[in-house]
């Protein structure tokens, strides 16, 4: 019960769209985070600052404070899964990589094999007239079916590797911290829409100089 009363009370509902605010810029949601100080923020200003009997100055500083505290909460979350999306794609590369070389030994050992039989029928042709041997036109076909076996097998490796992959990744990345996954969790970041503007995050905090202005004028009318 007390628990469900703090999540609630006007400071933790204040940290909370500071953090909304401050998630949506990092990943690159400039509407979101317009929307979130326009929207929520002088409301839940108000709201705090009635329950509170700090003085004028002190509110401006405490707000600050909070800000600044969700703000690196935001960068903290947003460098914690670059680090893991860029390790988890790093592993998958080498990976890629590693089956790639191998196919290429094997289509090398087949084309070899197949070389060798032909410089060996080249060799004993007298012997070689009673060895049933495919027809030309068939021999690209072998190759070609040799081939896509090859491929088909490393595809079943990567994906199979994948799979173990994955799970320790992912229990990697849940020991950046409990907090890390409750923020991700309980904002439900709209990064829907249009891919192309969110791909990338703009890596730009949102600073509190920003919304300073709106602060000042929110706490006057508060007055």
């Amino acid at each position: 019960m007390s628990d469900k009363s703090t999540a609630s009370s006007p400071v933790e509902a204040l940290k909370g769209g500071f953090r909304r605010a401050c998630v949506r810029r990092l990943v690159g949601d400039e509407d979101g985070a317009i929307s979130v100080l326009r929207d929520e923020i002088p409301k839940l200003v108000v709201g705090w600052a009635k329950s509170t009997n700090l003085e004028a100055g002190e509110k401006k500083a405490k707000l600050k404070e909070m800000f600044d505290d969700e703000s690196a909460r935001a960068d903290e979350l947003a460098t914690a899964f670059d680090l893991f999306a860029g390790r988890f794609e790093r592993r998958v590369a080498d990976l890629v990589t590693r089956e790639i070389r191998n196919a290429c030994a094997r289509i090398e050992r087949v084309a070899g094999s197949f070389e060798e039989i032909l410089k060996k029928m080249a060799d004993f042709p007298k012997e070689s007239e009673n060895i049933v041997l495919p027809e030309s036109s068939q021999v690209p076909e072998l190759v070609k079916s040799e081939i896509s076996e090859i491929f088909e097998d490393n595809e079943t490796k990567v994906e199979e590797e994948i799979g173990i992959i994955l799970p320790i990744e992912e229990a990697k990345g849940e020991e950046v911290g409990e907090k890390v996954i409750e923020v991700v969790e309980e904002e439900e970041v709209d990064v829907g829409g249009d891919q192309a503007e969110l791909d990338e995050p703009l890596g730009l905090g949102l600073k509190f100089d920003e919304i300073e202005e709106m602060i000042d004028e929110v706490l006057s009318m508060e007055n």
